[in-house]
């Protein structure tokens, strides 16, 4: 029996580890896949795109077939063949198999998650390889005319590899100049030397192949060529060389070459490429396998699981923490064991500082940069620019900006539903930019920017903008509102679009207009302890706005009282604390404010919130002003109890959901005590405001 547990645990780790390893191969070729179509779109491929892409099939089959996974295996096989068509010139840009590759690659993602349905998932594959072959039977390029070669050495063409050569013909096709580019290097510093001649010739051109040079040499040296395809001539690249003896001959100048007939702008060196590390062709096996073991890269995958059950243990010892500090205050203050206190508390504060060092390091080992959810998002757009037939430019500034990583998984959704509503809903065909006096070229831009304890995330298209009359007809359709309500502002119209089933669209169509998402996507926003808001201008463009907290983990809170209850208010949504006497509180219309320095700030009463017995009547009281994005709105309490790190866990049992509660947090010896949901108290008081 514990054998065959043992198995099946070993079975389950072998499961999650190829699932990590897949997604990751998948994440790099879609990052790269992003390139390729801005590259083919622009009419030049980087040289080393499609190796980096071939490299990542390679692997996919390798670590598919390693596993079993047959379907996925054969399915990387034929995609491996399309990249590598493309790698060595074979494939146009345009060729029609290039179209299928974002299809191949959410293929295999789906794949993964189909373990149930074997049949139906090996179907989809074969499917998908032979709308392959048919992409690939489209007639081949004639071949280049041997005549674009005369003139260079034979010896030196021999020399090279079906790749270099397919280099050396771009290049010439290109209209750039051919140079040979030779130098000596000391043996035991030649691959420095080489390294740095071949960072200072890649400035300016392209490596084709390095090869041992022939010629007299002293025994304490070794000698290279570099053949070069570059855009400068022979005395400019020599003047770029900081290598003592080098020579530069030009073969064959720029725009020498005969005009040929328009083929693919290729790409990178692959396994038959040139070399251009001596020291790892020489570490070759006869296989042509590296022998080298070393690791390329030093990351490590860590299963977000076993994160957060380090963050739970975290998350006790900031209790056991607050708990050793409650006990040496106690001892500090009986004289008898005064002494015994200030040693223990001594051993608190370095505790302290330890503590804070270690939530610090696990909480940056969850944070992930936000361009791995916008990188998902550039797939989508490329996708839908092609079946929709749209002209839609996506741009992205604040990529690099973090996250928990579990937010930022949360959070792929809703941005999903934001952005296929931008390009269905929001931008207009060609015809009608044109019309209305815009460029026929719709942009949808995704921004990311860090405000203090929180990031805002926006969505901003130049379409057509919301038409709030369309909306509020549509709602009073669905009886949410009465159709001659005039006393709605623009924002409560436009806040109507989050409402469950409303939809302007005219029709529904594969892409949205069904009436689901908009309401999904507050939900999951509100779930993270964020809020969305949407603005728009008609005809100039909407942007939809998410405020969310870096991190749901382990928190700081302000820690406030109520009659006999406490609560938990995020430190990071405060934006400062008063005492206020019960005489400067204005009412206006059933609201109370609070004239803070000159503004007007809403009030609402934390007592009312959760129908809790209120204050004595007079009795002095504290503000917690608390914000999210744009809006503030001032808390009312009876009293403030200080700062406490809180690791915020849900509440378990019968009810599980209560507006305005995030979760609970344990105190330690001060006992468990609720966490407030901001986010829903700032929207709520927003509501009542307008309402009014």
């Amino acid at each position: 029996m514990a054998a065959r547990r043992t198995r099946k645990q070993a079975r389950s780790r072998a499961a999650r580890e190829f699932v990590s390893e897949v997604e990751e191969i998948l994440d790099r070729m879609r990052a790269d896949l992003a390139d390729l179509g801005d590259a083919r779109a622009g009419g030049h491929l980087d040289p080393d795109l499609a190796n980096r892409l071939f490299r990542s099939a390679h692997s996919l089959k390798g670590v598919a077939g390693m596993f079993g996974f047959e379907g996925m295996s054969e399915l990387a096989h034929h995609l491996e063949d399309v990249l590598d068509g493309l790698r060595m010139g074979r494939l146009a840009p345009d060729a029609p198999a290039l179209d299928l590759l974002d299809e191949v690659v959410e293929l295999v993602a789906g794949l993964i998650e189909r373990e149930g349905d074997p049949a139906g998932a090996q179907a989809d594959v074969q499917t998908m390889i032979g709308r392959i072959h048919a992409a690939l039977d489209a007639p081949p390029e004639p071949s280049a005319a041997d005549a674009e070669l005369e003139g260079l050495d034979a010896s030196l063409l021999r020399a090279l590899t079906e790749y270099e050569e397919h280099r050396l013909r771009e290049s010439l096709r290109r209209g750039l100049a051919i140079h040979l580019v030779e130098a000596s290097f000391e043996i035991l510093s030649f691959e420095e030397g080489l390294s740095e001649l071949t960072r200072a010739v890649r400035e300016v051109g392209e490596v084709i192949s390095t090869l041992p040079a022939p010629g007299d040499a002293p025994d304490s040296q070794i000698r290279f060529s570099l053949l070069v395809g570059a855009s400068v001539r022979a005395e400019e690249l020599r003047s770029r060389i900081d290598v003592p003896g080098a020579t530069v001959h030009e073969l064959r100048p720029a725009g020498a070459a005969a005009a040929a007939p328009a083929t693919p702008a290729s790409v990178a060196t692959g396994e038959d490429a040139a070399v251009t590390d001596p020291l790892a062709e020489a570490s070759r096996g006869e296989g042509g396998e590296l022998e080298s073991l070393k690791s390329i890269s030093e990351t490590v995958r860590v299963d977000i699981r076993k994160l957060d059950e380090l963050m739970n243990l975290v998350g006790e010892l900031v209790i056991q923490r607050g708990a050793l500090g409650a006990i040496a205050d106690r001892l500090i203050h009986d004289p008898a064991t005064a002494k015994i206190g200030r040693e223990l508390g001594k051993i608190h504060k370095n505790f302290e500082r330890r503590l804070a060092d270690l939530q610090a390091g696990v909480l940056e080992v969850r944070m992930v940069p936000l361009r791995q959810v916008f990188e998902k998002l550039s797939r989508v757009v490329r996708r839908l620019r092609r079946d929709i037939g749209k002209d839609v430019r996506l741009e992205v500034r604040g990529g690099d900006t973090e996250l928990d990583k579990l937010i930022v998984e949360q959070l792929a959704d809703p941005l999903m539903h934001v952005v296929r509503n931008a390009f269905d809903h929001a931008i207009e065909t060609p015809a009608e930019r044109s019309a209305a006096g815009k460029p026929p070229e719709g942009v949808i831009r995704l921004d990311a920017l860090q405000r203090g304890n929180h990031v805002v995330i926006q969505v901003c298209d130049d379409g057509r903008g919301i038409d709030p009359a369309a909306v509020l007809r549509r709602a009073a359709a669905l009886g949410l509102v009465e159709a001659d309500d005039s006393s709605l502002t623009r924002k409560q119209i436009l806040d109507l679009i989050f409402a469950p089933g409303l939809s302007t669209a005219d029709e529904v169509t594969e892409t949205s207009g069904r009436g689901v998402g908009m309401d999904v996507v507050r939900e999951n926003v509100n779930a993270l302890g964020g809020i969305v808001h949407v603005d728009s201008e008609l005809g100039r463009g909407t942007t939809v706005s998410f405020t969310l907290p870096i991190t749901l983990a382990i928190i700081q809170a302000v820690l406030v009282g109520v009659g006999d209850q406490r609560f938990a208010i995020p430190l990071g949504a405060v934006l400062e604390t008063l005492l206020v006497d019960p005489a400067t509180i204005q009412r206006s219309e059933g609201r109370e404010f609070l004239n803070l320095r000159g503004e007007p700030l809403a009030l609402r009463r934390l007592h009312a919130e959760f129908e809790l017995p209120p204050p004595p009547l007079g009795a002095r009281q504290a503000v917690v002003v608390v914000g999210l994005g744009d809006a503030r709105l001032g808390v009312l309490v009876d009293r403030l109890e200080g700062q406490q790190d809180a690791v915020i866990k849900p509440i378990q049992g019968p009810i599980r959901s209560v507006r305005g509660i995030a979760g609970a947090t344990e105190l330690g010896s001060q006992g468990t005590v609720l966490v407030i949901d901001v986010a829903a108290l700032v929207e709520d008081a927003a509501k009542r405001r307008e309402a009014a």
